[in-house]
Parts: structure tokens; sequence; C-alpha cells
């Protein structure tokens, strides 16, 4: 007796089938935790000590099809604005930033599904590092920055952001 597959049977294997497909490709165009607008919470962080803490910082996040754009909007204790922007990838590639002072690339790794590392960089050396961790339930980003300044001064800041 030769099988014949009723109609259910034969839509019940494609998907079957499918759904791997599906899963594998969700996978690779879901939604970055970092995306969205983030303001820093000044009572939650924790500046160096020696350096003026800032007025407000907001970060802008959004995904673009060469990678992730950040967009920085930040107001120094003097008030003076800044802004800095950088589109990357998380190829541990160096990626131009402009707006920035102390570095002028960045290389980005992803260590986890929530959590990124950038290498900042001037002039080809590596002059700090940023470690970046979106919280499970995508409310908090805590920023760990470990770096050098332009004047040779090492820095050491923990920035908490919550989305907005």
């Amino acid at each position: 007796m030769k099988f014949k597959p009723t109609l259910f049977a034969t839509a019940l294997l494609n998907a079957a089938l499918a759904l791997p497909l599906t899963m594998a490709v969700g996978a690779t165009n879901a939604v970055d935790p970092a995306v969205g607008t983030w303001t820093l919470n000044l009572a939650k962080s924790k500046p160096d000590a020696a350096l003026p803490a800032p007025k407000s910082s907001v970060r802008t996040y959004s995904a673009t099809a060469d990678g992730l754009k950040v967009v920085i909007h930040s107001v120094d204790a003097d008030g003076a604005t800044h802004d800095l922007s950088s589109t990357f990838t998380y190829d541990g590639k160096q990626h131009p930033v402009t707006g920035a002072t102390d570095y002028d690339t960045i290389a980005v790794t992803r260590v986890g599904p929530r959590k990124s590392k950038t290498d900042m960089i001037r002039g080809g050396q590596t002059i700090g590092h940023l470690s970046r961790v979106v919280s499970a339930d995508g409310k908090t980003m805590t920023m760990t920055l470990n770096t050098t300044n332009a004047q040779g001064q090492p820095e050491q800041t923990i920035d908490i952001y919550e989305k907005q």
C-alpha cells in the first residue's frame, strides 16, 4: 500500500520544517535592546571624582541599513553642549566617530544578548573601554567607562540611563 499524506499532514510537516528557519531568521533580525532613547539618571550615576558631572546626556540608538547608529547629546557642567555620533556594527572593526574630542573611532563587539564592549581608539591606539549592559526588563542601561582622555588623565565613570 502506497502512503499518501493528507492535506493536514502535509501542512503540519511544512510548518515543522519551516519553524527552525523562521526562528533563525527572527534571531538575526531581532531588535537590538539598546534601540531607543535613553536619558542619563544623574542621581544613580557615579561620575569620575576628578571630573565635573555633566548636567545631562541623552543617547539615541536607531537601527539602520549600515548597523546601529548612536547619537549622544550632552550638556557639560559649564552648560556647553556636545553632540557625538557613530554608526557601527558588532564586528570589532573600527568605525568613525564624529564630535568626540578624546577618540576618533570605536570598535564594538557583542559580549552577550544585552551586553557590548566598545574599544575607544585615538590615532590607532586604544585609549579606553566602555561596557554597555541593558537590563533584562529593557528599562535601564548601565555604561561603565574606563579611559584616558586627550590630556593623558585616566577617567572612570558609571552612568545609568533610563529608557524613555
